[in-house]
């Protein structure tokens, strides 16, 4: 399972309820044509820097747009879909109404089997 994060503020002037909206409906109908398992996007209430004694408050991107995919495969089809003549207009739209962007791509962490001399 692949797991792809955006990570992402909506540029000023963008009304924003309006943009996640219609950015969601899009980012379901499309993904899932790749095989999108799952997918959400989440506001981001708040974050530390450093450890929970004596971390300060730091400012993030307000939106993580999350999706998780079978594995890398799908996802860059998806990707590119996305770079393609037909995922202009999508992609021109989104990527025009963001700053500070940002894409975190995780893999579950599995336990290291120990070596042996089987």
């Amino acid at each position: 399972m692949l797991r792809v994060v955006h990570s992402f503020d909506v540029k000023p002037g963008v009304i924003e309820h309006s943009f996640i909206e219609w950015l969601d409906g899009r980012l379901d109908d499309v993904t899932k044509r790749f095989g999108c398992v799952e997918r959400k996007t989440w506001v981001f209430i708040d974050g530390v820097k450093g450890d929970y004694e004596k971390g300060k408050p730091e400012r993030r991107p307000k939106y993580l747009n999350e999706a998780f995919w079978p594995d890398q495969e799908h996802a860059d089809r998806f990707r590119q879909w996305l770079l393609s003549d037909e995922g202009k207009e999508l992609r021109r739209r989104w990527f025009s109404s963001v700053i500070n962007h940002t894409v975190l791509r995780y893999v579950e962490a599995s336990p290291q089997k120990p070596v042996t001399d089987d």
